[in-house]
């Protein structure tokens, strides 16, 4: 039964398909029948304890996402640090943000490494949950840079990933035929939100403990990936010098725009691929789009996403939608989200053109002052990015 909760899709596709793919980690598979036991499982442990957040810093591992379904069946919220952060940060948003639980390596004591963590899992059978979360409740608390470097916590609700949902499918054609390989960390949003939407859609993701370029070349050539996520950065340090694979027939990027050269690259070694740009923020989800069967200019990270209204005020970037977060949770630097009756930003700036293709020129507080005239980083780098 649908209740418009993040762990929806995946418990659905569990029941009609138990024996489907949902997982492969190495030489490990995990089916959803499999996967939606271990998430039944973490959620009646989260749930014996009443624990509210539950923080997770670790490596790519299938406990990440049994842990991020099981933590938001039981009502809690899953809070996603970075592993790579330095201790003291790490010490820092633990002070802050206080999770009643927390697994990750080298925690020290009160920590549940992933060592310890099946273990765990499996003290506690299935159970009827006390807490019965609604839409409307929160789920998801990350992290985004501030200006000063310093991470700045956001949080979402249920309603606001499940809109996400069906927008990206409209966008992405993800569903049960979707095989996607995620060459990023789960830390990150982009990977994170690729494996949840995938697998509410009852497709299969494809994972690997550490980024290895030569491994997911050869996994991505085998045949049974059909769709990569990747941060453009990644996608590069992946496919250089590599041969052509005809069997990919998606490729999404997201984070930074596609530079001219990369793309050639990845025609070339994609040549079946339909190549997907999009852009967003933590903090507002979805606004743009850039696809390759689509006219989009090449400086522009493209129209507005499905169910997304964008408009420019004084230059800046201001979007209306259903997928916003709920905003900033702990201290913040005073920069990013601002909300204005339904209308949001992060301080991005950008214009439209006639055919309501956006193109960026920077962020509030990036311009510099040259010889009188203010100038965005991003427009010099867009100029040097087409230089041969």
């Amino acid at each position: 039964m649908k209740r418009g909760l993040v762990s929806d899709g995946v418990l659905e596709w569990a029941v009609r398909t138990p024996e489907r793919v949902a997982i492969v980690l190495g030489s490990e598979t995990i089916t959803y029948g499999q996967l939606a036991r271990r998430i039944q499982r973490v959620a009646s442990a989260v749930d014996a304890v009443a624990a509210r957040r539950v923080a997770v810093s670790l490596p790519n591992h299938t406990a990440v996402l049994e842990l991020f379904f099981g933590v938001t069946l039981a009502g809690a919220v899953f809070v996603v640090f970075e592993p790579k952060w330095p201790r003291e940060t790490l010490d820092a948003m633990l002070k802050t943000h206080q999770p009643d639980l927390f697994f990750g390596d080298g925690l020290g004591e009160g920590g549940i490494s992933l060592n310890q963590y099946s273990l765990w899992r499996d003290q506690h059978d299935p159970r009827a949950l006390v807490s019965q979360p609604t839409p409307e409740m929160p789920f998801l608390i990350g992290f985004t840079s501030g200006t000063t470097g310093i991470p700045k916590a956001f949080i979402r609700a249920h309603a606001s990933w499940t809109a996400s949902f069906a927008a990206s499918r409209i966008e992405f054609g993800t569903d049960e035929n979707t095989h996607v390989v995620l060459p990023g960390p789960l830390s990150h949003g982009l990977s994170l939100y690729s494996a949840v939407e995938t697998l509410n859609a009852g497709g299969s993701v494809t994972i690997e403990p550490t980024f290895d370029a030569a491994r997911l070349m050869s996994i991505t050539g085998a045949g049974r990936v059909n769709t990569i996520v990747a941060a453009p950065t990644l996608l590069d340090l992946m496919i250089d010098g590599a041969a052509p694979i005809s069997t990919i027939s998606c490729i999404t990027t997201a984070g930074a725009k596609l530079s001219p050269a990369l793309r050639l690259k990845l025609q070339r070694v994609f040549p079946r691929a339909r190549i997907i740009e999009y852009y967003g923020a933590s903090e507002l989800s979805f606004v743009s789009v850039a696809r390759s069967d689509e006219n989009c200019p090449l400086e522009s990270v493209g129209r507005a996403f499905q169910g997304v209204e964008i408009k420019i005020v004084d230059g800046v970037v201001w979007v209306k939608s259903a997928m916003l977060s709920h905003g900033y949770v702990g201290p913040t630097d005073g920069s990013g989200f601002r909300v204005d009756e339904g209308w949001a930003t992060v301080g991005d700036r950008g214009s439209l053109d006639a055919h309501g293709f956006l193109t960026l020129i920077g962020r509030d507080g990036d311009m510099i002052i040259t010889g009188g005239l203010n100038v965005y980083p991003a427009e010099v780098e867009a100029v040097i990015a087409v230089v041969p």
